[in-house]
């Protein structure tokens, strides 16, 4: 079992939440005796044609908040136009609907409230230009809004998502950092990247090269949860990225079609069709890009002899060619069997081929003897991910009251064929050759079950249970030229088998109450884990099962229309993936080898955040301050095998302390400038002790994001978007600052169901990742950069047939 907190310091901690989630939970019951129901009402309407003041069946009309322009709820109208929304709770509200061949049309905003408890509303719909022109400006919405446990970012309001893919967009969004190879983080710490609120099996090893082929105009919007409560799996330090895909649900056969043009022969292209009859929707999706990247690595350093103290000098320039085909696949259906219960059925299919052409020029000089070689890499990899779900849904008579069942499969093979060749120049001997073949399988099980239950207007009941079991298996064959026999023959050192078994149980509920002003969230999670550790080629096995208790606390406060206080707390766990863990090492580099830790302790996360949001005419103020605490947090330490090799494995540290401060700060001009501008500044101590360095080390380190856009009248808009990180701290050294700036444009075409754009990313080219490592025998500095300078001219365009009624009847018969 893995070790829990100790030490004087993080005990206090911990009794200090105890105690902050017993008073809560004692305010939670306490408090509805003390404040009145909150009021519910309704609204209801009828939408015709505005010359013909016909009804209009099969028009969508949504209910939307004043406040934040989040989605209160959505209904179509029947054969006489009308609709009707029930319960819906005091405050602010607009109605927007949109059919085709008509203008989107938005309502005036009326409130409910103890005297207004119901509304009618009246919508006339118009297909004339002069009417687009009237309602279009109003219609846009926020482009990120905060709630009580996540914060929102609506993808549709960003020009880079017309072109780019879902790592292109991630760097637009508030708190989030992607590096230069795409790996994602969250307030600079580690992040768990779901699909639709769910683990998804392409978001695992190789999550950096499916959110680079993800086509962004797919996403919906991205939340980001830093906090995130407790029927959330608590896996990353930082929090969770939830990414949700587009999923339409106008009746009638509706789609899109997008293709883009990049330099450098970058080429990408995408479909996705949705067809609807009211009780069956049938949906898929289809995209490919034809990727190139260009990449350099400069990495020197100076190694001195523990025993001699005799230093020597290694010089590696890395020039890396690499021409990505991947292409992403999805199709499935949802069918409503009657009002209370419903199903549906998706598979997705991803697949990457790469090929890759590496060149590095070595220079090392010791005291065993100079050499000069160039390392001559032809690399093919191919990955593919098969992966199916199921769900089925009964709905109570009570609205809202719903009980959930999903299985999720998934099966993800990948090949790695490396052929190496050493062309030696000092000392002039005959060529080595060395082949390397990696086979990985990873197999994906999830059974989840969920239960929701408002047992009144102001509260709600969440629990569930959360089943997932999974394996990766890693088998590693390495072959060695013999110059006698000229032929590759088996390199025992390079070949290995490793098998990695993790099945994690869960058990969690939450329970949300609203007051007048006050909402809180409160969350329990239980989870057993039992890993694994096959090293089949030696024959040891490595188990750990552990029993860990993670609980979670949302308090929110509206002290105006405009104002809320916000306080959360979570308790949460990195687990190490199966490479992290893997003890056997891969020679891509023979003097730069990585290995895993298969004794490598999952990270203990307490996170407490406090926030405020304000908001008024067009500007909004959304600070925060967290605080986390990390029990062995994971770290790269790189030490020397010998004079010529160096290792670089994870280890874990005794503890971290971040205690940071941002402020998303948003303002909307007329909805014709709109600006985001998220800086963030945080205090990084670490305690690397039981590695051997004796004292803390700390840092300040700070990121800023901004992203602008304006509009040049209604059919042409332009985007700026730009990210700063200043230097991070590492036990060993620290990364170098890095910049990025990134322009857009988009011009509406086709009575505005076309748009072309424009996108170039990195505009100065200083996009990098630059490392220093400082230490008693070793001196080292890499720096990467890569061609990330990068033209897309795209266009995309929307269409949709609206059927009539008797084509949406849907026969139940055999």
């Amino acid at each position: 079992m893995y070790p829990e907190f100790n030490g004087n310091y993080a005990a206090s901690i911990i009794t200090y939440m105890q105690k902050l989630y017993v008073f809560s939970f004692l305010l939670l019951f306490s408090l509805p005796l003390m404040v009145r129901s909150q009021i519910i009402g309704s609204v209801s309407g009828t939408v015709t044609d505005l010359k013909s003041k016909a009804p209009l069946e099969f028009v969508n009309v949504v209910l939307k908040s004043q406040s934040d322009h989040t989605v209160k709820g959505h209904e179509v109208t029947g054969a006489d136009g009308s609709y009707t929304f029930k319960s819906i709770p005091e405050g602010s509200y607009y109605i927007q609907a949109s059919y085709i061949g008509y203008d989107d049309t938005r309502t005036v905003l009326f409130v409910i409230n103890s005297q207004y408890k119901n509304s009618r509303q009246h919508i006339a719909l118009d297909n004339s230009k002069s009417t687009l022109k009237e309602v279009s400006i109003n219609s846009k919405k926020a482009v990120y809004v905060n709630s009580i446990d996540k914060k929102v970012y609506h993808v549709d309001q960003d020009i880079m998502a017309k072109s780019g893919s879902a790592s292109e967009v991630l760097q637009n969004v508030p708190l989030v950092q992607v590096d230069i190879d795409g790996n994602v983080s969250l307030r600079n710490s580690a992040v768990t990247i779901l699909i639709n609120g769910k683990i998804s099996p392409l978001m695992g090893k190789n999550a950096a090269a499916v959110l680079q082929q993800l086509p962004a105009n797919s996403i919906e919007r991205i939340e980001v949860i830093t906090n995130p409560s407790a029927k959330y799996k608590p896996d990353g330090t930082g929090g969770i990225i939830n990414i949700i895909l587009k999923k339409d649900v106008k009746r009638g056969l509706n789609g899109t079609v997008t293709g883009n043009a990049g330099n450098r022969e970058r080429y990408n292209a995408g479909t996705s069709l949705n067809y609807n009859t009211g009780k069956f929707n049938l949906f898929g999706s289809y995209s490919a890009k034809q990727d190139d990247r260009l990449r350099t690595t400069v990495n020197q350093r100076l190694q001195t002899d523990q025993v001699t103290h005799l230093q020597s000098t290694y010089s590696d320039f890395l020039t890396a060619k690499t021409r990505p085909f991947s292409q992403i696949a999805s199709l499935g259906f949802d069918y409503t069997i009657d009002p209370k219960n419903s199903l549906g059925l998706s598979g997705n299919f991803y697949q990457r081929n790469l090929y890759k052409d590496d060149l590095t020029n070595k220079r090392v000089t010791s005291t065993s003897g100079n050499q000069v070689y160039d390392r001559f890499r032809k690399n093919l990899e191919q990955e593919k991910s098969t992966s199916g779900a199921f769900y089925f849904e009964h709905g109570f008579s009570k609205e809202e009251h719903k009980i959930r069942l999903e299985v999720n499969l998934a099966h993800s093979p990948e090949t790695e064929d490396n052929r190496y060749t050493n062309v030696f120049s000092v000392p002039a001997i005959a060529d080595q050759k060395d082949n390397t073949l990696i086979l990985q399988t990873a197999d994906t099980r999830q059974i989840t079950l969920s239960y929701e239950n408002p047992l009144s207007e102001q509260i709600k009941l969440e629990a569930g249970y959360d089943g997932q079991f999974n394996t990766h298996d890693m088998d590693f064959s390495g072959e060695a030229f013999n110059q006698t026999t000229q032929q590759f023959i088996p390199d025992i050192q390079k070949t290995n088998h490793f098998i990695y078994n993790e099945h994690v149980q869960a058990v969690y509920g939450t329970y949300t109450q609203a007051f007048q002003k006050i909402t809180m969230m409160l969350g329990l999670r239980g989870e057993y884990s039992a890993v694994n550790s096959g090293l089949i080629t030696t024959g040891e096995s490595i188990p750990n099962h552990y029993f860990k208790v993670y609980p979670t606390l949302h308090f929110s406060y509206k002290l105006r229309e405009n104002k809320e206080l916000q306080l959360n707390y979570s308790r949460r766990v990195r687990r190490p993936e199966a490479d992290e863990l893997n003890p056997f090492a891969e020679y891509a580099d023979p003097t730069n080898i990585r290995v895993g830790n298969p004794r490598l302790l999952p990270e203990i996360i307490n996170s407490v955040e406090a926030g405020y949001q304000w908001r008024k005419n067009g500007i909004s103020l959304m600070p925060g301050i967290y605080y986390r605490y990390t029990m062995n947090r994971f770290t790269a330490i790189t030490e020397a095998l010998n004079d010529s090799v160096l290792v670089t494995r994870q280890q874990n540290l005794a503890n971290d302390r971040a205690f940071g401060a941002d402020v998303v700060i948003g303002v909307n001009l007329q909805d014709k400038l709109v600006i985001n501008f998220t800086p963030n500044i945080f205090y990084n101590e670490i305690d690397a002790s039981n590695l051997g360095y004796s004292n803390k080390k700390s840092t300040v380190t700070w990121t800023a994001n901004l992203n602008a856009s304006y509009s040049l009248g209604l059919l042409t808009a332009l985007q700026l978007n730009s990210t700063y990180k200043s230097a991070r701290l590492t036990p060993q050294g620290r990364y170098l600052p890095s910049y990025v700036l990134n322009l857009g444009a988009k011009r509406d075409v086709l009575n505005k169901k076309g748009s072309v754009y424009l996108t170039v990313s990195d505009l100065f080219k200083t996009q990098r990742q630059e490392a220093d490592l400082q230490g008693p025998y070793l001196v080292q500095h890499v720096k990467t950069v890569s061609n990330s300078r990068i033209f897309y001219l795209g266009f995309s365009y929307s269409f949709g047939v609206v059927k009539k009624k008797k084509d949406m009847q849907f026969d139940n018969g055999g």
